[in-house]
């Protein structure tokens, strides 16, 4: 990758990080912090994945690689382009996905500040499968990734699972991420007319769940995060939650509560 665009790459996941999010309030009355050890404990992790809980946060590890199939190849960004706008932009190569070190400490007891976070280049949180989730664009902060997919030739840029891995040249490399609902994970574990299961964690430690929301209906009054507060099978109480949705904005734009594991890592840069 040339060195033009290596600092472009730099310059957009540091603007990501910091860039302020206005956010409106939600409408739903607030409820009190909800612990979420049980419902994290009854979730379906990969062996991929090991949690270790403490008295008020835990610490999840993860190798990143999901544990789920992926295609032998996927179209990656030519050498200088750092986000592809058409097939001339891209060339088919060998899946560029490697084991990661992830180690995140979350709070059991997650609470939604006044003001929300938006959420940067890079993994936003961990989904049952190991991998990483990943906010909706694609390697800035305006262009939504599902909705430049490219195929040629049975090759795609995001496969079926809508996931891919960053390619050599970007940061972190070879880290595999989603960018909407991983159907591979929530086709296994959803059921019609039900609310989707949990599937994942925010960095911010509220609880990531897939396309479905009571009933099994499409979610509704969702925030700019795409989070809501109502109960869930694992938290019939009630907690605030995210829906990674089939439409824009697809995954996590911001993050609601507290994520000292995701402000206090250095910037990422390019090699």
């Amino acid at each position: 990758m040339h060195s033009n665009t290596r600092k472009l790459l730099t310059v957009a996941i540091v603007t990501a990080i910091w860039t302020p999010c206005a956010t409106r309030a939600e409408t739903t009355p607030a409820i009190p912090a909800v612990d979420t050890a049980a419902g994290l404990k009854a979730a379906q992790w990969g062996k991929n994945v090991a949690i270790t809980f403490g008295k008020d946060s835990y610490t999840l590890v993860s190798d990143g690689v999901p544990n789920h199939s992926r295609p032998a190849q996927y179209l990656l960004p030519k050498p200088g382009v750092l986000v592809p706008e058409s097939a001339a932009d891209l060339i088919a190569g060998d899946d560029p996905t490697r084991p990661q070190n992830y180690s995140f400490t979350l709070p059991l007891h997650p609470k939604k500040k006044a003001t929300a976070t938006p959420t940067p280049l890079g993994p936003i949180g961990i989904l049952v499968s190991g991998a990483a989730l990943f906010n909706p664009y694609e390697a800035d902060d305006h262009t939504i990734a599902l909705q430049h997919n490219i195929t040629v030739n049975g090759v795609s840029f995001v496969d079926a699972c809508n996931g891919h891995a960053t390619p050599t040249g970007f940061i972190p490399e070879g880290t595999y991420h989603y960018h909407g609902v991983p159907h591979c994970i929530t086709d296994t574990l959803d059921k019609p007319k039900q609310h989707s299961k949990l599937i994942g964690v925010a960095l911010d430690g509220f609880p990531i769940y897939g396309p479905q929301d009571k009933n099994g209906e499409k979610p509704a009054q969702l925030d700019e995060c795409n989070g809501h507060t109502e109960p869930t099978d694992d938290f019939p109480q009630g907690i605030y939650h995210y829906h990674l949705t089939e439409g824009s904005p697809y995954s996590i734009r911001c993050l609601a509560g507290d994520a000292p594991s995701l402000l206090s890592r250095p910037p990422e840069a390019a090699p």
